[in-house]
């Protein structure tokens, strides 16, 4: 018998290289999104500021924040002395930066489709193109740690789509 939580499907793709959209994927690597959102969420930061909120020594930092500003995302503004100093250039809204409790369905490019399978309700989120795909991968990871599960996807792994089912009727 199925029981809640059991099992967590989805469909996305696992591969060796991120497709998609340019800025969703970069933000996908855990020490770009985490070093995008320090800087989201103050007004600069020096590099070694950076390297402390982030943990990353100088020259991995320095290889993400490359990327990012490839993207227009952060830019480095001023250097004074040996010090450069950055700060987002551009704002991606994402959960951690919107704080809002509402979760990833409430974002506008998040479609949700109710049906019918067997004796179950089903919900799909198709997540394609939506800015933040990343944010339903921490939910699946979230939801699995909550219910003891063990799952382990790679960094790269982008979620298309979630299929939520409800309890056997």
């Amino acid at each position: 018998m199925f029981k809640p939580y059991e099992r967590i499907l989805w469909l996305g793709e696992e591969m060796g290289r991120v497709r998609g959209d340019p800025i969703t994927t970069a933000l996908a690597h855990p020490t770009r999104r985490q070093a995008y959102i320090a800087l989201c969420s103050n007004e600069e930061m020096s590099t070694v500021q950076l390297q402390e909120a982030v943990g990353v020594d100088r020259y991995n930092l320095y290889h993400h924040l490359k990327k990012l500003a490839s993207l227009n995302l952060v830019e480095n503004h001023r250097d004074e002395g040996r010090a450069r100093w950055w700060r987002a250039a551009d704002r991606v809204d994402l959960p951690e930066l919107l704080q809002a409790n509402s979760g990833i369905a409430a974002q506008s490019n998040v479609t949700l489709l109710h049906s019918e399978v067997g004796d179950r309700a089903a919900i799909t989120l198709q997540l394609a193109n939506a800015r933040d795909q990343v944010g339903a991968k921490q939910f699946i990871q979230e939801l699995a740690q909550l219910y003891g599960l063990e799952l382990e996807l790679p960094w790269n792994f982008i979620p298309d789509e979630l299929v939520l089912y409800s309890k056997e009727r």
